[in-house]
């Protein structure tokens, strides 16, 4: 997805207040209905985006329960924004920033750490594959492919969490790098550079396991 300024595909333009900036995104203009009362609005954004939440959560923690939990806790956030929401960028970007927030809050936290660092150790990403003992077809396909995507999560565990950050937006949520450098408020060169630092780091790690996993 190549990075687009917001007013890109407008879908009309309409002034929510006189010094506001223009909305042309469907989705907030959802959020400043629900802002003045309209809760049908809020459920459509709900349903439209709880699903994504969950699996950004998940990308986190690796716990179906907690990336649930987590998600509700992203629409709370949001519910109670609402007072205060105004346009300053596309409604995805705030939701993800909102949703970035609540999942590293939770990765920070001194339990989280010391559960999945124990976990990461009983996991090593090379484990299983030297060997070659997988089919490349067939059911023993699966469990590679599974045993693949388990590596990949243990090995972004380990790297640095802004790239980490970086990476699952990128390569699992399909922002741009404008999109992700306004989530992380920072610039397109460094977003850029943290996903390159992340693929090089996971390359090193599970080479030659799955560069078509890494290929953008």
């Amino acid at each position: 997805m190549e990075s687009e300024s917001i007013l890109d595909g407008c879908l009309g333009m309409h002034m929510v207040e006189e010094d506001a900036p223009e909305v042309c995104d469907e989705d907030a203009r959802l959020m400043l209905r629900f802002k003045e009362g309209d809760t049908v609005a809020f459920d459509r954004l709900f349903d439209r985006y709880t699903r994504s939440m969950i699996n950004f959560a998940y990308r986190f923690v690796r716990d179906r329960r907690v990336a649930e939990e987590l998600a509700q806790e992203v629409f709370l956030r949001v519910y109670e924004s609402a007072a205060s929401y105004t346009v300053k960028s596309r409604f995805t970007t705030w939701l993800y920033r909102i949703a970035t927030n609540v999942c590293l809050n939770e990765v920070r936290k001194p339990h989280f750490r010391a559960e999945h660092r124990s976990l990461s150790v009983e996991k090593e990403p090379e484990a299983g594959f030297a060997s070659g003992a997988f089919a490349v077809s067939g059911p023993e396909r699966i469990l590679e492919r599974q045993a693949i995507a388990d590596a990949l999560r243990g090995a972004l565990d380990q790297i640095p969490e802004s790239q980490r950050t970086a990476f699952i937006l990128c390569k699992y949520q399909e922002l741009s790098y404008l999109e992700i450098a306004e989530i992380m408020k920072t610039s397109e060169k460094a977003v850029k550079s943290l996903i390159h630092r992340a693929k090089e780091t996971l390359a090193e790690r599970l080479k030659p396991l799955m560069p078509e996993l890494l290929h953008q």
